[in-house]
């Protein structure tokens, strides 16, 4: 868990698509900090939105790969890869058409989390009443609910709270996977919810210092697990971080520490993206308790083997700021010949490094949001406005990320950018901060932004070449779920639980 978060928060196969219009537009000034070979021209950053209508890059409406409308969207951040695109045809002339599909579904006070898409079904996981909700993907009807797979959380200087799920679930092969407050990881019937296998994978009680599984499962088929973070639920009882996998057919589990014996610090409360290809793990680590030196897998990048979970390239964030570790989950990107990973920091960054080379550290950094100038010693709390914990996505040969305040003094903004320079193609303000990943497909991007005093928020669909916000959609709440898309329609959740599906119907199947 990242210290100073005032509230509860949260592809294609190479994560970089095809030729499409999207990459053709120009990539203005750099905006980033080279700190490697970079190839970028320090430039300030164009926001090329004041031009009029974006440049016809001559590829029409449609021409991305996949069905209409996307396929399934089955884990956090769409697959195990993490990149936050379903590949397939969004077209943004249909996003002024887009209807409401069915009325919201009353979840309940909090929801945090994506929601997962497959199998016909749509799957929520509630904080603090701590549901597992099943709908049906076209109308909204109920299918089957669990309440009865949560537990307090305990620590010896907080004592118990009723947390919920603070991650989202994951749906494969028939099978609904979660990652459970009582310490469990859960293998559920996708048709009514019954249980298939419970393994145990954290200590939630004081003894156990209250361990805490925020990180989604990121289920790898191909390798036969899911993977998943263990975090701390109270700063003032921080646990020992550690990467756990599941084996998807028995429950078994392996785990691997990140700190030494008797240290603390270095958790995952991010999530885990997985490169199958290339027998690798991605992650991103929590807060070092003590000095950077000594716990070197602490607010970190890391590569991890799948089988084994030993740690094979690591990069630090050198940064003196308390609290600055990574709420980002890191995401995959491959252009201009490199193989990247990105995330941003509560310190109000971007990074950006190379897969095969974590320890030569960023290729560029790009200063996405600020931290809280009345506590300048700290990382930003992404709740407050400060620092980001959004997670990047990777569509089109281009990096979309986001986050709070920025450097000019807009509450947010979303930048769309050349993966392998930091070349910056287009720059968007937003009406307020964003914590949740952005979504893509097609031609279009979703992005949750919340007003700073959390009193509202919007649902923004965005033109994906040029940034333009193409459609606003209110809740009465901030927003900490982010949304995701799936044959042809948007599902996005507010705080408040009030969970409902936008549709293109031209897509709808």
């Amino acid at each position: 868990m990242g210290r100073g978060l005032s509230a509860l928060v949260l592809c294609a196969t190479a994560c970089a698509g095809g030729p499409s219009r999207l990459t053709q537009e120009g990539d203005g000034g750099s905006g980033v900090v080279a700190v490697a070979d970079a190839g970028s021209d320090g430039g300030a950053p164009d926001s090329g939105l004041d031009a009029g209508e974006p440049p016809d890059s001559g590829v029409d409406a449609g021409t991305d790969a996949g069905p209409l409308g996307g396929g399934d969207w089955r884990q956090y951040r769409y697959d195990a890869r993490g990149c936050s695109e379903n590949p397939g045809t969004f077209a943004a002339s249909e996003v002024p058409n887009l209807v409401q599909l069915w009325k919201p579904a009353e979840l309940g006070q909090y929801v945090y989390t994506q929601a997962v898409v497959g199998d016909g079904l749509v799957v929520y996981t509630t904080a603090f009443s701590g549901k597992v909700v099943a709908f049906d993907e076209r109308d909204g009807a109920f299918r089957w609910k669990r309440d009865d797979l949560t537990s307090l959380i305990s620590t010896s200087c907080g004592g118990s709270k009723q947390t919920g799920y603070w991650s989202a679930a994951a749906i494969e092969g028939n099978v609904v996977y979660l990652a459970s407050p009582d310490g469990n990881a859960y293998a559920l019937r996708a048709t009514d919810g019954s249980t298939i296998w419970a393994a145990r994978i954290a200590d939630p009680s004081a003894a156990g210092h209250g361990e805490f599984v925020q990180s989604s499962p990121a289920v790898s088929t191909a390798f036969g697990r899911l993977y998943l973070g263990v975090a701390s639920s109270a700063h003032c009882d921080e646990v020992a971080g550690r990467i756990v996998a599941v084996d998807l057919a028995t429950g078994a589990v392996q785990s691997q520490p990140l700190v030494d014996p008797g240290q603390q610090g270095a958790t995952i409360w991010s999530s885990i993206a997985v490169a199958e290809d290339e027998n690798r793990l991605y992650a991103t680590t929590g807060n070092r308790i003590g000095p950077a030196s000594a716990e070197p897998n602490a607010q970190a990048f890391l590569a991890l083997d799948p089988h084994t979970l030993r740690v094979l390239d690591r990069w630090q964030n050198p940064t003196p700021l308390e609290n600055s570790d990574f709420g980002s989950s890191p995401a995959l990107v491959d252009a201009g010949g490199l193989k990247l990973v990105a995330a941003t920091s509560k310190d109000g960054n971007l990074y950006v490094l190379r897969r095969n080379a974590l320890s030569a550290g960023p290729l560029w950094t790009y200063p996405i949001a600020t931290t809280d100038p009345t506590d300048p010693t700290v990382g930003g709390d992404p709740s407050a406005g400060f620092g980001s914990i959004s997670t990047p996505a990777a569509a089109h040969g281009l990096l979309y990320a986001a986050g709070g305040r920025t450097p000019s003094g807009q509450l947010g903004q979303v930048v769309a950018f050349k993966p392998d320079t930091g070349g910056v193609v287009w720059q968007r303000d937003l009406p307020g901060y964003v914590l949740a990943p952005i979504a893509a497909a097609g031609e279009i991007l979703a992005v949750e932004a919340s007003a700073p005093d959390g009193s509202s928020s919007q649902l923004l669909i965005l033109d994906a070449a040029s940034g333009s916000i193409l459609r606003s959609i209110p809740a009465p709440i901030a927003t900490f779920a982010g949304p995701s898309i799936a044959h042809g329609a948007i599902f996005w959740t507010d705080a408040f639980g009030h969970a409902a599906a936008w549709g293109a119907t031209v897509y709808r199947r």
